[in-house]
């Protein structure tokens, strides 16, 4: 959905979403209210899922109030399973998934995340992705698998940093700096969650980041225990207070609740325990009027450890009595519960093979006539095996428009797709009669190529020569300098294929090399020659 469509009125009101949910605002219940009373009078399928979902995201950001939350979120799936709205269904897998962990459902949780990546890789940029990678990898720190869990904090990160239109962009920023800094304090890694908490610093220094970012219970809480391993002393204590203070307020939304546990947890493991009386009596309020058994069962067992070591018995066995009864609740509440999930599931996937049929019909992007990306998955798992085979070279380019967005908005989007088309026809023509070129358009401004069996020279020639090709059309660029022209970025990885190596691997290599380009050089082409990224392959990089 586009809600550049729609009229002044739509876009302010979106404007106004956008501000509250950047800011964290007590008002964007209010606010999405409003953009949804102005989607019900003009009754616009598209504009009723959209508003729907983020009213759904802001009952679970900002409010206690769970009931609303489901159920504003199950009629942002109905409409947007109506009008086919994607992306925001991809964001509905992710809240389930979250509501399912808050229900102590795991499975289901990771069925609709792992579902959620499926569809997510179908999708242009956005940031849905990196959530629920980042989801997936609080599941595995949950249960041990610390290691695991920072592989799919890391891949979550490098989804989230692409799209910095995102309204929350340096929020969900520095909440992967933060679940990246608990991995690495469980593997004790005290230098990595040295760089971790030099990262937030880094963050907290820029203009463009809000302030109150950093009185996120999860950033102080990481600041405190990352800085007392270090053995920074000053800096634990001034960011334990802030905690101490922080969790003083009235309220906590539910993503709160197990930040709070987790900082009891380290408070009471160097023996502040009578702080954490204090807060676990605070959050009581908060956790009643949430009530979901098993949210309370966890508050009952926090409640067991903290009266252990109390040794205030009378406490202690009322809590395990808690325990019991929530147990007990949760247990009856998981049949309704699992009906309730499985028969969202059950809808989605009917829209998902619906989708999946009409996506194999045709492998051909129908804008520029280059392979879609159903295309790129079918013939790339052919390449990859049969270059890993003879042991042949295999690269893969990922190249974009500087500045597309920017294109559009001043040029049109029209305008934009004759851009795009004729970037496709520069590529056919540098390409056309050589076998080992394979082009495809990988989604909104990005196309991917990939070579086999050729020399860094060759593949730096032809992309060179496309990105010549591009400038000698002259396409105007959307800049006040006069004669300034549409450039293209370029990362490739190329290397001859390990067992293990397949399509993502050198995606994900390409990617970091173009991101390296659009940071630091935009308009040159990068190319890597390890599948895996570490500085020391940035270091030794060609550039052209």
């Amino acid at each position: 959905m586009n809600i550049q469509n729609y009229d002044s009125e739509v876009q302010t009101l979106n404007l106004e979403v956008m501000t509250a949910r950047t800011n964290m605002s007590e008002d964007l219940v209010a606010v999405c209210d409003k953009l949804l009373t102005k989607a019900k009078e003009v009754d616009d399928i598209n504009l009723l899922g959209y508003a729907y979902y983020y009213l759904a995201d802001a009952y679970y950001k900002i409010s206690t109030e769970y009931s609303k939350f489901n159920e504003n979120l199950l009629k942002a799936i109905e409409y947007l399973q109506m009008c086919g709205d994607k992306e925001h269904i991809i964001r509905c897998y992710n809240l389930l998934g979250i509501d399912a962990l808050n229900h102590g459902n795991v499975e289901l949780a990771l069925d609709f995340f792992m579902t959620g990546i499926r569809d997510c890789n179908e999708q242009d940029k956005n940031t849905a992705v990196g959530f629920i990678e980042c989801n997936i990898g609080l599941i595995y720190y949950t249960v041990g698998e610390i290691k695991t869990a920072l592989s799919y904090i890391q891949s979550g990160y490098k989804h989230i940093r692409r799209d910095k239109e995102d309204s929350l962009y340096y929020l969900n920023i520095l909440l992967c700096y933060c679940n990246e800094a608990e991995c690495y304090l469980l593997l004790d890694k005290l230098a990595s969650v040295k760089n971790c908490l030099l990262a937030i610093k880094r963050l907290e220094a820029d203009p463009r980041v809000k302030s109150e970012y950093f009185h996120d219970i999860l950033v102080l809480d990481v600041r405190m225990r990352g800085n007392y391993v270090l053995g920074n002393m000053e800096e634990y204590e001034k960011y334990s207070d802030m905690l101490l203070k922080t969790i003083q307020t009235e309220f906590f939304s539910v993503d709160n609740i197990d930040d709070i546990y987790g900082a009891c947890r380290f408070l009471m493991k160097i023996g502040r325990v009578d702080e954490v009386a204090d807060i676990v009596k605070n959050v009581e309020r908060t956790i009643n009027d949430i009530n979901i058994a098993y949210l309370r069962k966890q508050y009952a067992k926090i409640k067991c450890e903290l009266y252990t070591l109390l040794n205030d018995d009378e406490k202690k066995n009322k809590a395990y009595e808690e325990f019991y009864k929530f147990s007990m609740i949760q247990e009856k509440e998981g049949i309704a519960n699992y009906k309730f999930f499985t028969d969202i599931r059950t809808k989605l996937s009917d829209m998902e093979r619906e989708n999946m049929a009409l996506l194999k019909k045709a492998e051909t992007d129908s804008l520029t006539g280059l392979g879609n990306r159903y295309g790129l998955n079918e013939y790339a798992d052919k390449a990859f095996d049969e270059a890993y085979k003879n042991q042949k070279s295999l690269a893969v380019e990922i190249l974009d428009v500087d500045n597309f967005k920017q294109y559009n908005d001043t040029f049109g989007h029209q305008a934009g797709d004759i851009c795009l088309k004729t970037i496709a026809e520069v590529i056919v023509e540098n390409c056309k009669g050589n076998n080992r070129i394979h082009p495809f358009r990988y989604g909104g401004d990005e196309f991917v190529i990939i070579y086999e069996d050729m020399t860094d020279e060759e593949v730096m020639g032809y992309a060179s020569n496309i990105r010549q090709g591009i400038k000698d059309h002259n396409l105007e660029a959307p800049s006040s300098e006069k004669g300034k022209l549409v450039t293209i970025s370029q990362g490739i990885c190329n290397s001859v294929p390990v067992s293990t190596n397949k399509l993502w691997d050198y995606m994900y290599a390409a990617d970091n090399a173009l991101y390296e380009v659009k940071e630091h050089r935009k308009g040159e082409i990068v190319m890597l020659h390890k599948a895996l990224i570490s500085q020391e392959s940035l270091d030794e990089a060609k550039y052209s």
